[in-house]
């Protein structure tokens, strides 16, 4: 009998610790409709999925699905905003226009979330300006404890193929602008921070962000 519930416990474990996982999943605004599909040069554009079809799932064990940002999240930005509200990118509305809408100059500029404490983050979702079909240019993702993000810093993204952010040389894709935003993996990593940068688009040299939801434990 001792021998038994021995096995039992023991299996009751493994289950614990081999938890089936499950897609995160990221409330999507409507497709928006931006007319002719414009031609995009790029040298390190990822395939597009095509029309109605979302990116691969970012699978996770159930208990970092929990999503960490809300509208109280603090946002601070590398410089005063041209138009819209740095609460724009918490506030839960990805409509990409104007009324959603943290625009930032042009030039490499950076938006900041501080999630208040320590999280083992399992993803984040990035939503810029979908208006027109578009590409951001030096989208870079990263994670840390400190706030100036000059000690133990995680990328967890970066699209920087030439190193023109000199963050350091990027192997991830630049992508289309979707509704479906792009969901990053950040394969759990620890930190109160979370750190978005841009370099404008090749539809204008402006940086928008409509929203940055971050999902961990």
């Amino acid at each position: 009998m001792k021998k038994l519930m021995f096995l039992g416990a023991v299996a009751f474990c493994a289950v614990g610790l081999f938890a089936e996982k499950v897609a995160i999943k990221f409330e999507l605004p409507p497709p928006h409709s931006s007319g002719t599909p414009k031609e995009i040069k790029s040298d390190n554009l990822e395939p597009d999925p095509g029309p109605g079809k979302l990116r691969a799932p970012i699978m996770v064990e159930p208990e970092f699905t929990k999503k960490l940002t809300t509208e109280n999240t603090k946002v601070t930005t590398s410089e005063e905003a041209v138009t819209g509200d740095n609460d724009y990118v918490v506030d839960g509305d990805k409509t990409p226009d104007a009324t959603s809408m943290l625009q930032l100059p042009g030039g490499l500029q950076w938006v900041q979330l501080d999630l208040g404490a320590e999280h083992t983050i399992a993803a984040v979702c990035v939503w810029h300006d979908q208006g027109d079909e578009r590409v951001y240019k030096d989208v870079v993702v990263q994670i840390s404890n400190d706030a100036n993000f000059v000690d133990g810093v995680k990328t967890i993204f970066n699209n920087d193929h030439d190193n023109t952010a000199k963050l350091g040389k990027g192997t991830d894709k630049e992508y289309r602008e979707r509704n479906d935003g792009r969901p990053m993996d950040a394969k759990l990593a620890k930190g109160r921070y979370v750190r978005c940068y841009s370099n404008g688009s090749t539809s204008e040299p402006v940086n928008n962000y409509i929203e940055i939801e971050v999902f961990g434990k």
